[in-house]
């Protein structure tokens, strides 16, 4: 028996009606929105970045040239790890020569796996190609291009087969397009290995409190640390001038006065703060094309500011649109103002652009956290390190090379190949410590020929060492003591290898068999006496460093901080192990406590080899003797060794009118001065020693080495000779007893 119910006409109505109402609700609502809160919804959605990182922006700035007859190299090119690339591709920039008529071909791989091989056989021409880049994400943070050249030029019988008018030239402009969606990445280590060559640090506008001015500096020189050259990005501010080329502007945006303001082409000065809340909101101005910020107060205040300007204005134009406002403020920026939380690094967004907010006081302690040896813990997007995160120091002076960014494994060595470490002396050096020795571990396969292999150890191009391979497998060490004349601020230790190929009157085809780089190579550090040069200074910072400079510096952040990250980082002062102290007055001599590098103050009791007196005359000292004289000098400085009390230290001074911009990282030679230009070091001399015979008389051989001298031989055959008598005189007394 089924059951029925009775509803009233009336009641059918009145539910067909609510049901028309819902149905056409969500219509009404969208029909409801003005154009203007579509257009900040839009912007609120849009969380996707494009990237584009050049050969250059990673530190190959000249052209690589492969010209053997199998030449291979393989380049890592930064792309966010574990993120999913969308509209990836590869613009390989290259060109070759075929002047010896060979048989050319390149064979262009990512990842490992082959995407193009080309026959390259004309006089000359270009090589270029462009590679689609698949989406997968990569957890090792890097997009590999592997590069395989090979030149084959016939000839009737076997000989010589090298070809010097076959190679390729492959241009620093080669470079990698991509983007991602911001939301994607999720971790602080995976954004700071995804950074760009030349990554931006955004400060406060005007003049920095010492604190922020101190924490910039050190992510500047830890980004110098891993091959990156920092750019200091001011928060802009009102009269600033900015280039609004590159700005599209939504149509629906130009009714607000900000947006409006902003829409042309070339430099536009701002004379409001809501134009600074739009050039932020739009995230495509190249003064906001930043990376990393420092989280100080007056910088979260100018980005309130700006924002609540242009707030006004959203609620003078269109009242509803307020929300839709509200909403992209909480999604974009107000994540990166969060000071409530105990997090000091926080992976955030600010407008646009995801960036790492580092809190201004605990910037030393971060930066410890992004080295090597821990930047793949940093797996949340906020952190809080309570203690510094430094590398562990050894006890007994040996640290492996694995350590300093050297990786272990196997090579195929065909005729040619280098492995390659390389550090800041500072990194290692500690208690008075510096590295004497090298020991490097290799296992070599035995090959087709009975040449050995060779294996060259070089420390800053200088050879310190080699020997020919038993090459049957397994381990060999090559040890090497390291001169004092090779150590730098910054070293490479290169490790070359070289086989003899062989074909047997080409009947075989020359093949690449494998050596191997073990992790047991390190290097070796003991207690010496430091010499006053620049080595010798790096190894006193490692163990701490004064950093001096004036409060100008401070008021003008832009202009001085780039001179002040270039020069540490070249010196070897470690970021984690320093302290800024700022000179108020530029007038009053500073006596310093500690190893010190000074910037343009006067330093108590110290006698500069380099002067500039009150005519602009450069004097360079030698004792009593003037060595030079020069007038009318600009975009020069100078960087020396110095003394003050019992305390050594550098000081760095401006020579002429205006300083030098460092287009590159300055690399500083033997000796205890340097005059420094746009381009790096002029010249580097040792104002103590000019003609070089302190260095003479370092490395002349003590010991039994003494006794190689051309001097000494005359000792070998009266040695000899007097060895030769006490035998006689011995067997004559022998003879006579009995």
């Amino acid at each position: 028996m089924k059951s029925s119910v009775t509803v009233p006409s009336g009641a059918l109505h009145a539910l067909a009606c609510s049901l028309s109402l819902l149905a056409v609700t969500p219509a009404f609502a969208l029909a409801a929105d003005s154009t203007l809160s579509q257009a900040i919804s839009r912007l609120n959605a849009d969380t996707r970045q494009q990237r584009v990182v050049e050969l250059q922006e990673l530190g190959i700035d000249r052209p690589i040239i492969l010209s053997a007859s199998d030449a291979r190299r393989e380049l890592y090119l930064p792309v966010p790890a574990d993120v999913p690339l969308t509209d990836a591709s590869l613009h390989f920039d290259a060109s070759y020569l075929n002047g010896d008529a060979g048989r050319n071909t390149l064979l262009l791989s990512l990842d490992g796996y082959p995407v193009r091989a080309l026959g390259l056989n004309e006089g000359e021409g270009d090589a270029s190609a462009v590679l689609g880049v698949d989406k997968a994400a990569r957890e090792s943070g890097s997009v590999r291009l592997g590069i395989a050249w090979s030149s084959i030029v016939s000839r009737i019988q076997c000989e010589d087969e090298r070809a010097i008018g076959n190679v390729l030239r492959i241009d620093p402009h080669t470079r990698l397009s991509y983007s991602f969606d911001a939301m994607q990445l999720q971790d602080v280590g995976a954004a700071w290995n995804a950074l760009s060559g030349k990554p931006g640090i955004l400060v406060a506008p005007g003049a920095l409190s010492s604190a922020s001015y101190d924490a910039a500096w050190r992510l500047g020189v830890a980004l110098e640390r891993i091959g990156k050259q920092a750019r200091i990005v001011p928060f802009p501010s009102v009269k600033d001038s900015v280039d609004v080329s590159t700005l599209n502007i939504p149509a629906e945006l130009k009714q607000i006065p900000a947006f409006a303001s902003l829409d042309g082409k070339g430099l536009r000065t701002l004379d409001d703060p809501a134009q600074i809340g739009a050039l932020l909101m739009l995230g495509q101005s190249p003064a906001l094309n930043v990376d990393l910020a420092v989280s100080d107060p007056q910088l979260l205040k100018a980005i309130t500011e700006s924002l609540d300007a242009l707030q006004r204005q959203v609620q003078s134009v269109d009242g509803s649109a307020v929300n839709a406002f509200a909403q992209w403020r909480e999604r974009h920026v107000n994540a990166a103002l969060n000071t409530s939380g105990s997090e000091n690094v926080r992976l955030a967004l600010l407008g646009a652009r995801p960036l790492l907010m580092i809190n201004q006081d605990a910037a030393g302690k971060a930066i410890g956290l992004f080295g090597a040896a821990w930047n793949k813990l940093a797996r949340s997007r906020q952190l809080t390190v309570g203690e510094e995160a430094g590398m562990p120091l050894s006890e007994d002076g040996r640290v492996a090379l694995t350590r300093l960014g050297g990786r272990a494994g196997s090579l195929d060595v065909l005729a040619k190949t280098d492995w390659s470490a390389s550090f800041p002396l500072g990194s290692v050096a500690y208690d008075g410590r510096i590295p004497v020795s090298a020991a490097i571990d290799v296992a070599a396969a035995p090959g087709a020929t009975d040449t050995p292999p060779v294996v060259s150890l070089f420390l800053n191009d200088y050879l310190i060492g080699a020997r020919q391979l038993d090459a049957d497998g397994q381990r060999e060490r090559i040890e090497a003591r390291i001169p004092r004349y090779a150590l730098a601020a910054q070293n490479t230790l290169r490790v070359t290898f070289q086989r003899q190929p062989v074909s047997d009157l080409c009947r075989e085809t020359p093949q690449a068999f494998p050596i191997a780089v073990l992790p047991s190579s390190h290097v070796t550090l003991e207690k010496t006496t430091l010499d006053n040069d620049f080595a010798g200074m790096a190894a006193r910072f490692a163990s701490g460093t004064q950093v001096l400079v004036p409060q100008s510096y401070l008021d003008r952040p832009a202009a001085s901080l780039p001179q002040l990250i270039r020069i540490a980082s070249a010196s070897g002062v470690s970021p984690l192990r320093a302290e800024l102290k700022v000179s108020a007055d530029a007038q009053t001599a500073i006596a310093p406590d500690k190893a010190f590098l000074a910037f343009e103050v006067p330093i108590k009791d110290s006698d500069e080899s380099v002067q500039v007196d009150h005519d602009g005359h450069l004097l360079i000292h030698h004792k009593e003797q003037t060595l030079l004289d020069l007038k009318s000098l600009n975009h020069l400085a100078s960087l020396q060794v110095i003394e003050s009390g019992a305390q050594h230290g550098m000081v760095y001074r401006t020579l002429g009118g205006q300083p030098p911009t460092f287009a590159r990282p300055v690399l500083l030679e033997r000796g205890n001065t340097t005059l420094l230009a746009d381009s790096g070091p002029l010249v580097t001399f040792d104002a103590e020693d000019p003609t070089g015979s302190r260095m003479v008389d370092d490395q002349a051989p003590k010991g039994l080495d003494a006794w190689r001298k051309p001097s000494a031989l005359w000792l070998i055959p009266a040695a000899v000779i007097a060895f030769l008598v006490l035998l006689l005189a011995g067997r004559r007394a022998r003879r006579n007893r009995q």
